[in-house]
Formats: C-alpha cells, sequence, structure tokens
C-alpha cells in the first residue's frame, strides 16, 4: 500500500490517483491543489493526543480561509479560530456551529466584538485592559452574556522566526503577567461576561520542547493562582503555532508538543483547546506554475515562471524555502541549479533561490510544496496580478474551490471619478 500523499508513477507526479500534469493542464496555473488525506491525517494525529484530555481543537482560520477548507476542516470535527469578522462570517456561511468558534486577534473593534456576542460564539479572547472594558460595556448595552478569556503574554521567547514569535513583551500581543489579576477581576465583577479561563500562543513554528513545556507550566500555575483568589478558572486555550519542517516530507509530529502536554496536565485538572493551522494544512497543498521564461546569466541560471509573490510571498517575507519540484522526472536531463522567480517588478519576488532542478524547460510545470497554510490566504494582486484558482482533492476525485480571478474583475473595484 502506498503512503498517503505526493507519489510518482512513471516519473509523473500523482495525487492521490489524479496526475498533477493533467490539474495543469484543466484548471491552468498558477493554482493550488489540496489533498483532503493529508489534511485528516494530520487532524486525527493531533486529535488522538488531545482526545485524554477531552481536549478540542479549533482551526485556525488564517492559515486558510478558503470556504472549502473551512467546511472540510469542521466535517472532520474541527472548531474554529477567527481573528475578524470577515473569517467568523466565512465560518458561519458553511455552517460552524457558533459554540465552536473562538475570536481571537488584538484589534477587534467594537461592531466585531457585538456581532460576535450576538451570535452566541464559544469565546472571545480578549488582549487589553481596553478590550475587556470595551466587552464590558457592549454585552451590558445589549443585555447578552459572553463567555470571555484573557490572552496573556508570559514573555516567552519561542525561538522561532522574529516575524511570527508573539508570545514576549516585545511583541502587540496578550496581556501581561503583572496585570491578568486585575484583567480577570474586572470580567468577574462585569453583569453580562462570563470568566471562561486564558489563553496563550507564543508563536509560530515551534519545535522545541522547553518552550511548550515552559508555556504551559506558567499559564496553569497563573490559572491555579487565579483559583486560589475565588476565580473561576475552567478553561485554558494553548494556541497553536505547531512547526512543519518545509524541507522534508511526511515528517509531522507532535512529539514534543504532546510530551509536554501529558507531564504538565497529567492530572487533567482543565478544560484544554487548541489552535493549529499550519500543521494541519500546509503539507496538503501545492502550488503548480509553468515556466515562462528560461534565461541565464554569466552566474545564474532563472526560471521566471507565472506564479509570483503575490500568490505566495512567505519566501520573500519570512525566507521561507518551500521544496520545488517538476511534474515529471525525465533520466535524460542533467541537474542545474535555477533561481526560481515570478513575473513581478520587485527583485524580492522569488520562489527558490538556488535550486537543484533537472534542466527545465519553458512552459513545463514545476509543484511548489507544502504551500496549503499561508499560501493563498496572503495573496494579493500587487502588479494588477488576479488570485491562482485552488483545487480539493477529495476521494480521488477534483473538486474547484476557488475560480481564477480574471482582471476584469480587479477593474470593476475601481470607481473612476468624473474629472
Amino acid at each position: 500500500m502506498r503512503k498517503i500523499g505526493y507519489y510518482r508513477k512513471s516519473g509523473e507526479l500523482f495525487l492521490q490517483n489524479i496526475s498533477l500534469k493533467k490539474l495543469a493542464d484543466d484548471y491552468g496555473t498558477p493554482t493550488f491543489i489540496y489533498d483532503s488525506k493529508l489534511i485528516e491525517n494530520s487532524f486525527y494525529l493531533l486529535k488522538n493526543i488531545m482526545d485524554p484530555f477531552n481536549g478540542k481543537i479549533h482551526f485556525a482560520v488564517k492559515s486558510n480561509d478558503n470556504l472549502g477548507i473551512i467546511k472540510y476542516m469542521n466535517n472532520l470535527g474541527a472548531g474554529a479560530d477567527v481573528v475578524s469578522i470577515g473569517e467568523l462570517k466565512r465560518c458561519l456561511k458553511v455552517s460552524v456551529k457558533p459554540q465552536d468558534i473562538i475570536f481571537s486577534g488584538v484589534g477587534k473593534r467594537k461592531d466585531e466584538i457585538e456581532f460576535a456576542i450576538n451570535q452566541n460564539i464559544k469565546q472571545l479572547n480578549a488582549e487589553s485592559i481596553e478590550e475587556i472594558k470595551d466587552i464590558i460595556e457592549i454585552s451590558k448595552d445589549i443585555k447578552k452574556k459572553v463567555n470571555v478569556a484573557l490572552r496573556v503574554n508570559l514573555d516567552i521567547n519561542a525561538k522561532t522566526h522574529k516575524k511570527i514569535s508573539t508570545g514576549d513583551e516585545n511583541s502587540k500581543f496578550g496581556i501581561i503577567y503583572d496585570e491578568i489579576v486585575n484583567a480577570y477581576k474586572l470580567l468577574n465583577e462585569a453583569s453580562f461576561v462570563n470568566p471562561y479561563g486564558l489563553a496563550v500562543h507564543v508563536g509560530s513554528q515551534l519545535f522545541d520542547y522547553e518552550v511548550f513545556f515552559q508555556t504551559f507550566s506558567k499559564i496553569k500555575n497563573l490559572a491555579f493562582e487565579l483559583k486560589n483568589l475565588g476565580f473561576k478558572v475552567n478553561h485554558l486555550d494553548l494556541g497553536g503555532g505547531f512547526g512543519v519542517d518545509y524541507a522534508a516530507e511526511n515528517a509531522l509530529n507532535y512529539k514534543s508538543f504532546s510530551k509536554a502536554l501529558n507531564e504538565v496536565f497529567k492530572k487533567k485538572e482543565f478544560q484544554i483547546s487548541v489552535e493549529p493551522g499550519r500543521s494541519l494544512i500546509a503539507e496538503s497543498g501545492v502550488l503548480l506554475t509553468k515556466v515562462i521564461r528560461t534565461k541565464s546569466t554569466n552566474i545564474k541560471n532563472f526560471l521566471i515562471v507565472d506564479a509570483a509573490m503575490n500568490n505566495l510571498i512567505r519566501p520573500t517575507l519570512y525566507n521561507a524555502i518551500h521544496s520545488i519540484k517538476p511534474l515529471k522526472l525525465k533520466s535524460d536531463r542533467s541537474i542545474r541549479k535555477y533561481d526560481v522567480v515570478g513575473p513581478i517588478c520587485e527583485t524580492g519576488d522569488f520562489l527558490g533561490i538556488d535550486f537543484n532542478l533537472q534542466e527545465t524547460k519553458k512552459n513545463e510545470v514545476l509543484a511548489i510544496m507544502t504551500c496549503g497554510a499561508y499560501g493563498s490566504v496572503m495573496r494579493s494582486n500587487y502588479n494588477s496580478r488576479p488570485s491562482a484558482a485552488e483545487v480539493f482533492i477529495f476521494d480521488n476525485k477534483e473538486l474547484l474551490l476557488r475560480q481564477r480571478e480574471e482582471i476584469d474583475q480587479l477593474l470593476e473595484l475601481d470607481i473612476i471619478p468624473n474629472f
């Protein structure tokens, strides 16, 4: 039995039983492809860790907000973690139950808070004293009860890229440790607020056991400190950020997280939830892109492709490295070193630097791997470039999740003034 995921048959790259070359021919490029089986495997790997704690998984919608992906995650049994009214409405659109939705985020507007309370969502994760006061005021005005957890800034170095480190006091996220008791007191005294517990998220791309252990130990100790003061603290939202090895295939594991979880919470004193995104869907996605031009200088070989930083910004934003593969391996081709770059007029528009690939020619298609998370969701229309199509492979069938955007659609959004 072959492993689940991407595999080759006669040198050609397949997903489930479908040729990626066929998908490129049928849907054009650039196109994102997602594999339901890889998502399912990732979800159940984590679910098996959470089940002994009766823990709930809330999918971080910011990692991929496609309606089809949200619906599929919910069908598997995941709730949702949202950070905007737009993400919340996306979840409601595909019938995610409000009681399975957590609303996080450092900058919730008053209208967003009121909408969330009126929808009876599971909880709001408050990130400042000012936000707590807004929640108290709004809930009192509309006379509706709301569960509120406090996101704590534990001042922990997550040992990750500075742009995705969210748990130290240099970051904008969470309420500092010293203010938590006063903040919880505000919740406890409010007429229409139910103090629901604590939340934490120290960063993304976390692999280090010590980071998990330190985070979980600190939030548990803080929870007991609040309980000893007479407050009710039933629920701990442990965040997400579980790391993905972009250079490896089928390498996902939650060993560090699982070890720390079982050591710190072995007595199971609290309800536990987590909010992963990347680890559930990153591996499932691939971006198909066609070579428009080949070009060489005295020191570089370039493959200029039709995908660009407006489709996948991670390489230039985070210096992220995504594996790149030809759709068809050819034994008569020599290996060359290429920079794989897009057509956008920015030096930073690259998808891979100094990649060893078989000699590649104009009109051939490449697969950029591990693009399921923070790929299409971070798209833009820079250089007036339309966004890519998105296709889901479910039960050996291809389902179109998002139509390719057209230039005319972009033009319709602008209003031409009558000068």
